[in-house]
């Protein structure tokens, strides 16, 4: 732990320990964080320990935390029954190179909660869990395209990072959306491989899909994507997508990396989706790192050996499945039952309701989109039904980045975005502390 050079005196903020600390990353590690989501201006904001609801940073700073660790904390900071099961398998042993017991506990469990998890197979990230059931669907269609939403975000894959910030001057005509590679490098086959469509938008999607015909092996779909702008999910998009991949012989992939979180059986069980494969991560791994495809029973073999002969899918990691994962994710999956989704889903319509009040009272023009444990606030008021909806002008991004400092300077730690969300931790007092907060930070 570094020496501490500052601290909240008075109500005021010094972020003077952090800053120190950023000067001395930069020597060593480029842009001074290895995860480009904790850059803030004019730097990261460095934690101290973690309690519950809130983190307190190395200048003393108490925040209320809505980031979670960008959602895998649903259970908040430093929880008992996790603390518990890691502590006791940490006795243990924390990784060996033989199977452990628990990861069977923790597929049972989710196996049993979702109808279309017939398999899972565990790996180390969303990333990785998107990577391999899009290498999933392709093996088993024995196909190479897929078709994703301009603006989603499905981890850092150059297949699906396609179009995930596309502007205005790249994006090509509403009625054919462009695949814009994300980063410098990417091999110009992907703007062959990768097709893209809004969200929302039935009679495209349905075009886009038939005209991959035979070549399409999946749709890769968030329905709830936080860079889109967290809109509802219309039922003809999501009727119309699951219909067209059928009819052409193709899969549909769901990322519910983030959206799990929205239900006892994930939101495919709310929204009534019958995927074939689907990415799942965060809050399955307690706060470890953690990734699972999980599916139907066909897709999923291509991870299986046939008759000794190699996988069609082999996988593997060095700490893929690792004892210390397994039990927190067991640890954390066993608290949330329906009453805790119940809670969640309580305090995020009281946070969302509590934050249009706030905004109504200010009078901005701003609005407040979510579901659950979600909630995301818009500089503006377009109804927002994709991506374009939802892109920000230069002006309407410094406007909401003003907010995001002036929350935090009222001790609440949000997602980058005007992205928030909620933790079992909370207490309707932590609510009423985030809404103060908005309140003061709303521009006036």
């Amino acid at each position: 732990m570094a020496e501490r050079i500052g601290s909240q005196v008075g109500g005021q903020r010094s972020e003077a320990q952090s800053a120190a600390l950023y000067a001395r990353a930069r020597q060593w590690i480029p842009d001074g964080v290895s995860r480009a989501t904790l850059l803030r201006r004019p730097n990261p904001i460095y934690v101290d320990h973690g309690e519950g609801a809130w983190v307190t940073d190395v200048d003393g700073n108490r925040y209320l935390d809505c980031n979670n660790n960008f959602t895998s904390l649903i259970m908040g900071h430093a929880d008992p029954a996790i603390g518990q099961a890691v502590s006791a398998q940490m006795e243990r042993g924390s990784a060996f190179a033989l199977a452990c017991d628990i990861e069977i506990e923790l597929a049972s469990l989710l196996c049993d909660r979702v109808d279309s998890f017939e398999l899972i197979r565990f790996c180390n990230s969303g990333t990785e869990a998107v990577m391999g059931a899009l290498k999933a669907a392709r093996a088993f269609t024995g196909r190479p395209n897929v078709i994703k939403v301009e603006g989603a975000y499905h981890g850092t894959y150059d297949h699906a990072e396609a179009s995930l910030a596309s502007d205005p001057t790249n994006w090509g005509d509403a009625a054919a959306p462009a695949t814009v590679p994300f980063a410098s490098g990417t091999p110009d086959s992907v703007i062959e491989e990768v097709g893209i469509i809004h969200f929302n938008d039935a009679a495209g999607a349905r075009a886009a899909i038939e005209r991959q015909g035979d070549r399409l092996a999946a749709v890769l779909l968030d329905v709830m994507p936080s860079q889109v702008g967290l809109p509802v999910i219309e039922p003809d998009f999501i009727a119309a997508v699951r219909e067209a991949t059928r009819e052409v012989g193709a899969l549909l992939v769901l990322d519910e990396v983030i959206s799990f979180r929205l239900g006892y059986s994930g939101a495919q069980t709310l929204l009534g989706i019958d995927p074939d494969i689907t990415a799942v991560a965060k809050i399955i791994g307690g706060g470890f790192p953690v990734g699972g495809v999980a599916g139907r029973e066909g897709p999923m073999s291509t991870f299986a050996r046939a008759g000794g002969a190699r996988a069609k899918v082999p996988s593997g990691g060095t700490f893929t499945a690792n004892p210390i994962t397994m039990a927190a994710g067991y640890a954390t999956m066993k608290q949330l039952d329906h009453a805790a989704f119940a809670r969640l889903d309580d305090m995020g319509e009281a946070v969302r309701n509590g934050l249009r009040s706030a905004i109504s009272k200010t009078g901005v023009d701003w609005q407040v989109t979510g579901r659950g444990s979600l909630f995301k606030v818009h500089p503006h008021t377009r109804h927002i039904r994709n991506y374009r909806d939802a892109h920000l002008s230069s002006d309407e991004a410094a406007e909401l980045e003003q907010f995001e400092h002036a929350m935090q300077a009222g001790g609440v730690y949000l997602s980058g975005g005007g992205f928030g969300c909620l933790s079992l931790a909370m207490t309707d007092d932590d609510i009423a502390h985030l809404l103060a907060a908005a309140t003061t930070a709303l521009p006036a």
